[in-house]
């Protein structure tokens, strides 16, 4: 019975190594990747989650990790071209649609910013990064009604989002109301003060 117990465990044993070794090989670029992103070495995680996106189409945390690194360094033209492709095949990919949103703002092609964002919003309503660039792009046209009326369901969603506090406050000065714009700025002051007196603040 020892003996047999101990085949077994044996037989188990070799098959999840057997797994593990298939999934590393499987996975070898993108967990490459991951590791040299870690170290802060971003462009070797380019080219390793580049691989990995040429060997397995299907890959779509190295395409959406791919496409961040590309945003992050401001080359709105990459970060395009990867979100596409990964949208193509996951249309109802969590994050991407507001990221590709996001370089189309970046890229003041404020139709197709719109778009994306009102299909992040469609997948998760409470999306206050999405509402938040709403605003933003109502604001930056000169929209400010529209401009308000976004910043406040921001605010009902996020008491302390920092940029909707803030732009509430330039909304407020542009449209010539100066008493709310000095109040609102004023108290976007004290929600991001991160002194000892109001340290929580620090927190998020």
């Amino acid at each position: 019975m020892r003996n047999k117990n101990k085949f077994l465990f044996l037989i188990l044993s070799c098959s999840l190594l057997a797994v593990l070794s298939f999934y590393v090989i499987e996975n070898r670029h993108t967990l490459l990747a991951i590791f040299y992103q870690t170290l802060k070495l971003q462009d070797k995680a380019v080219e390793e989650f580049t691989k990995a996106v040429e060997s397995s189409q299907s890959n779509a945390y190295a395409y959406y990790q791919l496409g961040l690194i590309y945003k992050d360094r401001n080359d709105f033209d990459k970060a395009e071209d990867i979100y596409l492709k990964l949208l193509k095949l996951f249309p109802g990919h969590p994050y991407a649609n507001y990221d590709l949103g996001f370089v189309y703002r970046e890229k003041r092609m404020y139709d197709k910013a719109m778009e994306q964002y009102k299909k992040a919003l469609g997948i998760n309503p409470k999306n206050v990064f999405a509402l938040s660039d709403i605003a933003y792009i109502y604001k930056e046209s000169g929209r400010y009604e529209e401009a308000l009326s976004q910043y406040r369901k921001v605010l009902e969603i996020d008491p302390s989002q920092r940029y909707a506090l803030w732009d509430l406050g330039v909304v407020y000065e542009k449209m010539g109301m100066k008493d709310k714009a000095e109040a609102q700025l004023k108290y976007y002051h004290e929600m991001t003060d991160c002194s000892l007196r109001r340290f929580w603040n620090c927190l998020d």
